[in-house]
C-alpha cells in the first residue's frame, strides 16, 4: 500500500497542477518546478551516510517526477496543446538537474564531510539562485541557463518559446559536471575515474570558453562586436547592425534619442548626470534580438544594471523608442534596490503616459472613457501590483495605468510622483488616501467626447487576452510558424523563400483573407500578374482582393478589363470599410493616374515633381507615401511643395505626420512649418492633435541644433 501511494502521490499533485495558468501546461514552465524538485530531492537523498544504491534514488526519484508531468502530458494530448517543443523541454530539463543534484549529494557523502545534506542544500541553492543573481545583475540578456531549473528563455507573454541547439549545449556542460563530481570521489579506486576526470575538466574548460558563441550568454562586450556599428551622441552610444542600418539610418535615430532625452528629462525635471552614457542597442531584426539577448518582439530596457541601456530591434523603433527612454531615465529616481520602483503598475504606467502610443487614433484617456465601467480602487491597487499587471494582457496594463499615472503627472507636482514611484507608499506621496486619487482620475474622464473610433480601440485592447487566460499558452499551429517565418524572411529581404512560403501558407489556408490578400500583394510586386488575374473570382466578396484584381488588369494592359473590375469593387464595398479605402478609386480614375500608381507600388518607378504636379492630391499623397517607405530622400520635399498647395484631409493624416517627420529631419524647415500649419487648420481628433503638438517639439529641437 505505502508504495503503490508512492506511485500515486505525485500523479495526484500533476493533477493539482493543471488548472494553474502556464504551470499546467506541459511546456518548461512544468518542467521546471520539475527540475528544482528532482534536482533537492536526490540531492538531500544522495548525501545521507547510509545510502548504498546511487543509481536506485536516481531511477525512482526519475520515475516519481515522471509520473507527476504525466497528467499535463495527457491533459495536453486531449486538449491539442502538445507540442514537440514542452516534450523536448520535458526531456532536456528535468532529468539533466536529477542526475546534478544526485552527482552533488554523493559526492559531499563520499568526501565524508560534515553535515553533508546542509552542504549540499547551500550548494544547490547558490547554483540555482546565486549563479542567477550574479548573470542578472552583469549581464544585460533577458534569458538564462542554469544548471537545476535549466532554462529561462525570456519575455514569453507575446512570443513563442522554442527549444534552442544553446539548450543541448548547457545540458552538455550539465552532464560533463555529474560526470566529474561522479569521477572524482573514485579516484583512487583505478585508472578508469582518472582518465574520466580528465576528459570532464578538458570538457569544461571548451564548453565555458564558447558560452557566448553558443549562446549561453551575452555580454556587452560580445553584443558591442557584433552591433560593430557605433555612432556616438552627446548622451548616447548607439550599437547597430552595420549590415542594416545606413548612415543615414543611424545619423536619423541618433537625432531621435537625443530629442526624446531632452523631452523626458524637461517633462520629469530629471538633473542628468554629467558624462553619464546611455548604450542603445539597435539590432536588425526582432529575430536577431531573441538569438542575442532572448527578447523577440519585447523591447526592454534592463534597469537594474548600472549601465544604461536600450535593446530595440529596426522595425520597433518608431513605436517604442519614446516609451523605452522613459524608463532608462526614470532610473534616475528609483529605488535604489533595482533602480525602479515595486509598483509595475507605476514603471510601465510612467512610461506608457508619457509616450501615449497606445493608440494612433485616440488618446489614453479617451480609450479608458468608452470602457462599460471604470476600474475600482481596489481593482487599481492590483492593476498596479506586479501580479494584477501581469494577470491581464500588457495593452490592458499599459493602458490603464497610462491613462491613471498620466493624471497623476497633469494635475500635481512631478515630485509627488517621483516619490510614490521610489517608495511605492502613494497615499504618502500625495498626501491623500489611494481612493481619493482613483476618484479623481475617474471624474477627468467622462467629460471626454468618445465616437465609434475609439469604442472600436477600447474594446480592441480590452478584449485582448493575457498569456494566462490562453487554453494553450505555448502551442501554435502550423499556419501561425509559417506566418514567422514569412515574417522573417520578409524583413530580411529573403525573397525566393518569402515567395515560398507564402505559397504553402496559400495552399493550406486558401480561404485565408489575411494570407490570401498577402500573397495576391506578392504576386503583383513579383510582376506575376496573371496569377492574380485567374486566382481572385469576380464574384469573391473581399473589396481588397478585388482592387488587387483590377491592378492586376492595369499591369496587364488590359484597362477595360480594368475598370470593369473597379466597378465590382464598388458593388461590394461593405459599409465598415475604412474611409481611406474610399480614395483607392481616385487614385484609380484614369489611365495615367492608375498606370503611375501601379509603377510606384509594384515597381519602384516614380514620376518626376513636375509630372506629379498634374496628379490630383490623392495620388501625389499615396506617391509621396511610398517614397517615404523607400526612403527616396532628395524627392519627397520637391513632393510635399507640390502637395501644401492641394486640399488636405483628416483622413490622410498619418501620411502628413510621416511627411512633416521627415522634412524637419532634412531640414527643410520652411516647407515644415508650412505643413504644420496647413495640418492644425484641420479639425483633428485629441490623439492626432498630441501627435501633431510632437512634431512641433521635434521641429523646434531640430531648428536648435542648427
Amino acid at each position: 500500500m505505502k508504495k503503490a501511494a508512492s506511485y500515486l502521490l505525485p500523479v495526484i499533485i500533476g493533477c493539482i497542477f493543471i488548472p494553474i495558468p502556464l504551470v499546467g501546461d506541459f511546456h518548461f514552465e512544468s518542467a521546471m518546478i520539475a527540475a528544482i524538485t528532482g534536482a533537492f530531492w536526490a540531492g538531500i537523498t544522495t548525501s545521507r551516510t547510509s545510502l548504498k544504491k546511487d543509481s536506485e534514488v536516481i531511477i525512482k526519484i526519475t520515475m516519481r517526477v515522471a509520473l507527476f508531468g504525466l497528467p499535463l502530458l495527457v491533459f495536453s494530448l486531449i486538449t491539442s496543446c502538445l507540442s514537440a517543443n514542452g516534450a523536448l523541454f520535458w526531456i532536456l530539463i528535468p532529468f539533466p538537474a536529477i542526475l546534478f543534484g544526485a552527482a552533488i549529494g554523493r559526492f559531499f557523502r563520499k568526501l565524508v564531510a560534515p553535515f553533508p545534506a546542509v552542504l549540499t542544500v547551500l550548494t544547490l541553492l547558490f547554483i540555482s539562485l546565486g549563479v542567477l543573481l550574479i548573470e542578472f545583475l552583469t549581464l544585460p540578456q533577458v534569458y538564462y541557463f542554469n544548471h537545476i531549473w535549466g532554462h529561462w528563455p525570456g519575455p514569453i507573454y507575446d512570443e513563442t518559446v522554442q527549444v534552442s541547439s544553446s539548450l543541448f549545449y548547457f545540458r552538455g556542460i550539465t552532464l560533463l559536471w555529474v560526470l566529474l563530481l561522479w569521477a572524482l570521489t573514485d579516484w583512487k579506486k583505478s585508472a578508469l575515474p582518472k582518465v574520466l576526470s580528465g576528459i570532464s575538466i578538458v570538457g569544461l574548460c571548451v564548453g565555458y570558453i564558447f558560452l557566448s558563441e553558443f549562446g549561453i550568454v551575452s555580454p556587452r562586450s560580445d553584443l558591442q562586436q557584433k552591433l560593430s556599428y557605433h555612432y556616438q551622441t552627446e548622451h548616447f552610444h548607439l550599437f547597430a547592425d552595420e549590415e542594416h542600418f545606413s548612415d543615414e539610418d543611424l545619423e536619423f535615430w541618433a537625432l531621435k534619442h537625443e530629442f526624446y532625452f531632452d523631452q523626458i528629462v524637461d517633462q520629469l525635471d530629471v538633473d542628468w548626470p554629467e558624462g553619464r552614457m546611455i548604450e542603445s542597442y539597435l539590432y536588425a531584426n526582432a529575430w536577431q534580438k531573441k538569438e542575442l539577448v532572448g527578447a523577440k518582439f519585447t523591447s526592454y530596457v534592463p534597469i537594474w544594471l548600472e549601465q544604461d541601456q536600450l535593446h530595440i530591434a529596426e522595425e520597433h523603433l518608431e513605436y517604442v523608442l519614446l516609451h523605452e527612454l522613459v524608463h532608462v531615465i526614470s532610473k534616475q529616481f528609483g529605488n535604489d534596490f533595482f533602480n525602479g520602483s515595486w509598483s509595475i503598475g507605476l514603471i510601465e504606467g510612467l512610461a506608457e503616459a508619457i509616450a501615449k502610443d497606445a493608440s494612433s487614433e485616440s488618446t489614453l484617456d479617451q480609450i479608458m472613457a468608452a470602457k462599460d465601467r471604470y476600474p475600482t480602487a481596489e481593482e487599481m491597487e492590483s492593476a498596479l501590483s506586479l501580479l494584477g499587471f501581469y494577470a491581464d494582457a500588457g495593452a490592458i496594463s499599459y493602458t490603464t495605468s497610462g491613462s491613471f499615472v498620466k493624471y497623476l503627472l497633469e494635475n500635481y507636482p512631478v515630485s509627488n510622483f517621483k516619490q510614490a514611484y521610489k517608495t511605492t507608499d502613494i497615499e504618502s506621496a500625495y498626501n491623500t488616501s489611494f481612493d481619493n486619487l482613483v476618484e479623481g482620475w475617474h471624474a477627468s474622464l467622462p467629460d471626454l467626447e468618445i465616437d465609434s473610433v475609439d469604442q472600436r480601440a477600447s474594446n480592441r485592447i480590452f478584449s485582448q487576452q493575457s498569456i494566462f487566460q490562453r487554453p494553450c499558452p505555448h502551442s501554435l499551429t502550423e499556419t501561425q510558424k509559417l506566418w514567422d517565418d514569412l515574417q522573417y524572411y520578409r524583413i530580411t529581404n529573403q525573397k525566393e523563400l518569402e515567395e515560398i512560403t507564402l505559397r504553402v501558407l496559400f495552399e493550406l489556408n486558401p480561404e485565408n483573407l489575411i494570407i490570401k490578400r498577402e500573397w495576391a500583394r506578392n504576386k503583383l510586386e513579383s510582376l506575376d500578374a496573371e496569377q492574380v488575374e485567374l486566382s481572385i473570382a469576380v464574384d469573391d466578396p473581399d473589396p481588397v482582393l478585388q482592387i488587387f484584381k483590377a491592378d492586376a488588369f492595369a499591369l496587364l494592359q488590359k484597362w477595360d478589363q480594368a475598370f470593369a473590375q473597379l466597378e465590382i469593387t464598388r458593388g461590394v464595398l461593405p459599409e465598415s470599410i475604412p474611409r481611406t479605402f474610399t480614395y483607392s478609386f481616385e487614385t484609380r480614375s484614369d489611365t495615367l493616374l492608375w498606370k503611375s500608381f501601379t509603377n510606384a507600388r509594384y515597381k519602384n518607378i516614380y514620376p518626376s515633381p513636375d509630372e506629379a504636379e498634374t496628379y490630383n492630391s490623392t495620388n501625389t499623397l499615396i506617391l509621396n507615401e511610398l517614397l517615404i517607405e523607400e526612403r527616396f530622400d532628395e524627392i519627397i520635399s520637391s513632393y510635399a511643395a507640390v502637395l501644401i498647395n492641394q486640399e488636405i484631409r483628416e483622413d490622410w493624416f498619418d501620411i502628413y505626420i510621416q511627411l512633416i517627420d521627415q522634412l524637419i529631419y532634412m531640414s527643410e524647415f520652411e516647407l515644415a512649418s508650412q505643413w504644420i500649419e496647413k495640418v492644425n487648420e484641420l479639425e483633428l481628433r485629441p490623439r492626432y492633435k498630441e501627435r501633431l503638438d510632437e512634431q512641433q517639439y521635434w521641429f523646434d529641437f531640430m531648428i536648435v541644433r542648427q
